[in-house]
């Protein structure tokens, strides 16, 4: 089986420090634009999404307006919000300032099983209950592939924990990104999960 995981579009920007606010942000016009071009792609690439059953969203609202878009382009039936699909943040006080917000992401994204006081979470276990959650689904999947609208810093960091080559080194891993609208494809046998493709977004171009 394989996983196919994209990240949404662009986000607008938002300077907010609710929490509420920063979720419900929506794509920007580009944003619409990348997600179009991905879901056509898809629909040349993997012909098998093609009037398929269910799409899986992240409940962002970015997330979920990406899927809407290739649920739409792809005649998918139905879109299902999965709470385990959100992204991984070690911080929670939006009200401090970006800097310090930065300083404990790359601390936790450096030492995966650390437990942040913010959010009482660790990388390594938002990882587990993300792949796990994905475990779920497929054995319960008689597809080919799954299809995710998802977040980027959960996509590179669960490749990062299956195969430690794409993982860049501590000083980079913070301003390590991939691009939005682009792609992912795990492999799962039943048992383990292996990376197929990386970060494809050739089509945005």
């Amino acid at each position: 089986m394989k996983i196919i995981l994209f990240r949404h579009g662009e986000k607008q920007k938002t300077e907010s420090k609710i929490t509420s606010d920063k979720n419900g942000v929506e794509l920007t016009d580009l944003g619409v634009s990348q997600i179009t071009k991905l879901g056509n792609t898809f629909k040349q690439r993997f012909p098998q999404l093609n009037n398929s059953t269910i799409i899986y969203s992240s409940f962002y609202r970015r997330s979920v307006q990406s899927a809407e878009i290739i649920k739409s382009i792809l005649n998918i039936s139905q879109l299902k919000s999965v709470e385990e699909f959100g992204e991984f943040n070690a911080y929670s006080n939006y009200q401090n300032p970006k800097e310090i917000q930065n300083q404990l992401q790359s601390y936790a994204m450096q030492n995966p099983d650390w437990i942040s006081p913010e959010t009482n979470n660790s990388l390594n276990k938002t990882i587990s209950i993300f792949l796990e959650k994905i475990k779920q689904i497929s054995f319960k999947n008689k597809s080919e592939y799954i299809l995710i609208s998802t977040h980027g810093g959960i996509i590179r960091n669960t490749v990062y924990s299956i195969d430690q080559k794409y993982r860049p080194s501590n000083e980079l891993i913070l301003e390590s990104k991939i691009s939005e609208a682009g792609y992912t494809i795990l492999n799962f046998d039943g048992q383990n999960f292996s990376v197929d493709q990386f970060n494809v977004h050739d089509f945005l171009d």
